[in-house]
């Protein structure tokens, strides 16, 4: 007869090794599952986050409010350029929309110049200013 032939020693072996893999395995999970519950169970911690939480929340609305008196600002400014613009010539409203830092092609719909014109007078004086 030809066949595998297993003594008990080595049946033993084969099943101690079974049981100390589902043993580390088992141990394993236990570690993931204790550090899952850990997590938000603190309430000093839990009270920090909201904290946190609230402050960014804070943060964000004085964000939100600049932000829209920036814009209103930038549609006055525009406004009155505009205006101002009727009283002076297209050049020096084109200078004065390039400090603000408009693009060319803005400036030059708005004033009326050629597009050459434009890059040339946004690139002096929007050089000037960033500098």
């Amino acid at each position: 007869m030809n066949g595998i032939v297993i003594t008990w020693v080595q049946l033993l072996y084969i099943s101690l090794i079974l049981i100390l893999f589902y043993v580390a395995e088992l141990l394993l999970f236990m570690r993931k599952a204790s550090m899952y519950r850990g997590v938000g169970q603190d309430p000093q911690e839990m009270d920090k986050l909201r904290n946190e939480i609230a402050q960014l929340r804070f943060e964000m609305d004085a964000l939100k409010l600049r932000l829209a008196a920036s814009q209103t600002q930038w549609t006055s400014s525009s406004t009155e350029l505009v205006m101002e613009g009727d009283q002076e010539s297209p050049y020096s409203h084109a200078i004065r929309l390039a400090k603000l830092g408009a693009d060319s092609n803005s400036v030059a719909h708005q004033c009326g110049i050629s597009r050459g014109e434009a890059d040339l007078i946004v690139a002096l004086y929007r050089s000037s200013t960033q500098r």
